[in-house]
């Protein structure tokens, strides 16, 4: 990926906003907003996009609903504990409520960075087809038939990046509207916002020293940032994407190493920065897993018995990214520090793909 800033056109599909969890007001889509507003980007986006992601606020809001009627539920001791934050949970919330303000700040982007609605109509429906029936990017895999509404929305944008003589940014996390860009001269594809803020940021010419001084902090905070990483992530939780069930746990996680993988600055000034940073983290997990083909079964009761157990080390290597936030008051390197330290996630997802067995223990029924 260039390090140069090649154009100030972007174009954001659905899946960029979905990966920064829809918060336009905050983090990566607050800032390019902010830029947006300021006129430093103009954003294209198309009818398409704008009722695909309305549909998502609509579907994640059902969801959200239906998720604090089960904590409702679970949690039903916690109304004895009014004094407590998390009280406020019983309060009642209908996916309405939710999708309706959720729908307002998605408004309110629009009209804020004055992103420019690009109308379809003026799409050759004969070059789409024909890249459909020749399988041609965004068309791939079986269920090629989906990506029509991704077609017509490139071709458009495309389009507007030709007429206009300008270098169009397409940020998706869609691998086929990746390779699409790739067959374009004007297009130049990047997998997050943050990969393109931080492109703008670095390009801004007042901002070229307060970058280099933010850099020069963070190397200077940063084993006091790996320490708090470390700390952050040793008291949270893990779960393995390839769980089996209820009874397979991750009982114990020690960190044997962690360093900065990649760095995004999302904004700066003289006193502050805001960073997105992935760390790669190294750890052994130990897991307890129910062993069924060592348990006994009761063909009559058709039941287990009871059930066995394997403790397994696995050595992983993942990649966890967090927003910091460094302050330097009045500019002054002896005053910096962080003032805040924000994973993306709550708990930690260990994935198989990254991990390798260390041992395997068969445990008999004392545990032993």
């Amino acid at each position: 990926m260039s390090t140069e800033l090649e154009s100030r056109l972007v174009f954001v599909d659905t899946s960029a906003y979905e990966s920064k969890n829809y918060q336009f007001s905050e983090h990566a889509l607050g800032k390019l907003c902010d830029f947006l507003e300021s006129e430093r980007l103009h954003l294209l986006i198309t009818q398409i996009t704008i009722n695909e992601i309305k549909a998502h606020l609509l579907e994640k809001s059902e969801e959200s609903a239906r998720a604090i009627k089960k904590i409702q539920k679970d949690a039903m001791f916690l109304r004895n504990t009014p004094e407590l934050a998390c009280h406020g949970v019983f309060e009642k919330v209908k996916a309405d409520d939710i999708y309706n303000i959720a729908l307002e700040k998605f408004e309110g982007f629009l009209e804020k960075s004055s992103a420019e609605v690009v109308d379809i109509k003026g799409v050759d429906a004969s070059v789409v087809f024909e890249k459909y029936f020749k399988s041609e990017p965004p068309f791939g895999g079986a269920n090629k038939k989906s990506e029509f509404p991704d077609a017509f929305v490139l071709e458009a944008v495309s389009k507007v990046s030709k007429e206009r003589g300008h270098t169009l940014y397409v940020i998706s996390d869609d691998g086929d509207m990746e390779k699409y860009a790739a067959t374009l001269d004007n297009l130049i594809h990047l997998k997050r916002v943050d990969d393109f803020l931080d492109l703008v940021v670095r390009k801004e010419e007042e901002l070229k020293e307060p970058v280099k001084f933010a850099d020069s902090i963070l190397e200077q905070l940063e084993a006091n940032l790996i320490e708090s990483v470390n700390e952050i992530i040793s008291s949270s939780e893990f779960y393995s994407d390839e769980a089996d069930g209820l009874e397979d746990e991750i009982y114990q996680v020690g960190i044997e190493s962690i360093c900065i993988n990649n760095k995004n600055i999302i904004s700066v000034s003289d006193e502050h920065v805001e960073y997105e940073i992935d760390f790669e983290v190294t750890l052994k997990a130990y897991y307890s897993i129910a062993d069924y083909d060592r348990s006994p079964w009761d063909p009559e009761d058709k039941v287990y018995m009871f059930v066995l157990y394997n403790d397994i080390v696995k050595k992983h290597t993942e990649v966890f990214s967090a927003y910091v936030y460094i302050d330097y008051m009045d500019g002054i390197r002896a005053n910096a520090e962080i003032s805040e330290l924000d994973f993306t996630e709550s708990s930690f997802e260990l994935n198989e793909e990254n991990s390798e067995i260390i041992s395997v223990k068969e445990l008999d029924l004392s545990g032993e």
